[in-house]
């Protein structure tokens, strides 16, 4: 049975996924689209392999992974050439830093834009409020910390810490827009990730299309609400 990436071009944890493939050029893989607003990934078969019910999902057949980060280094590992080294080094440290870039991207960054979809997606959100948007530009203040010393969140070069990010990057961008006096290196970053063909493919219609959902979602509330409010 061939390998199954379960994804939605939306995604963030999936579009990271996607581009690591892309860079493996692991044309093995089927990438089979899932909708999250129709709740596709709730589908007994895909429940059974993955609890969590999220996206992306990897299938092999005897062996399901979920969790993007989980994956990204699983595919490396697996499949990664030598001159894909600089994407997760062996050595402990630099390792060390970029599964603490990963560890901020899952826990800090990823749940200030879920603190936005979740309410957005069940209709109860109309816009974002002022605690919203201070919390996503006080994890930019982090990124812009994380790039002090380097080019890229991790080191010099790009690791899959960059992936992930900029990933999650390319949603929130559209809605909290980087302010470029403020995080000068961040909207650096941000750009020469914007230039490298997997992001080019995958991430910056995938994130447009994301957030620009978002925010459509939002606006149909508005507008639902507004008329409900009106024929009391």
């Amino acid at each position: 049975m061939p390998a199954i990436l379960y994804k939605a071009n939306a995604s963030p944890p999936a579009r990271a996924v996607m581009m690591l493939i892309d860079i493996l050029g692991l044309k093995h893989i089927e990438q089979r689209n899932l909708n999250p607003v129709l709740r596709e990934q709730d589908e007994p078969e895909i429940k059974k392999k993955n609890p969590m019910r999220t996206i992306p999902m990897l299938d092999e057949g005897d062996f399901w992974l979920a969790d993007s980060h989980a994956i990204m280094i699983y595919l490396l590992e697996k499949y990664g050439k030598p001159e894909h080294s600089q994407l997760y080094p062996v050595d402990s440290r630099k390792r060390a830093t970029i599964n603490q870039r990963l560890f901020f991207d899952c826990g800090v960054l990823f749940e200030r834009l879920r603190a936005v979809m979740a309410p957005t997606y069940i209709g109860r959100l109309t816009e974002m409020s002022k605690a919203m948007i201070r919390n996503i530009v006080d994890a930019y203040s982090t990124l812009e910390d994380y790039l002090s010393e380097n080019l890229y969140m991790a080191s010099d070069v790009v690791t899959i810490a960059d992936l992930s990010l900029v990933s999650t990057m390319a949603t929130l961008v559209g809605l909290v827009p980087i302010d470029e006096k403020r995080f000068p290196k961040l909207s650096q970053w941000y750009d020469n990730m914007n230039k490298t063909d997997y992001c080019k493919k995958i991430n910056i219609s995938g994130g447009k299309e994301h957030s620009d959902g978002l925010k459509a979602m939002m606006e149909n509330t508005k507008y639902y609400q507004q008329r409900k409010t009106s024929k009391l």
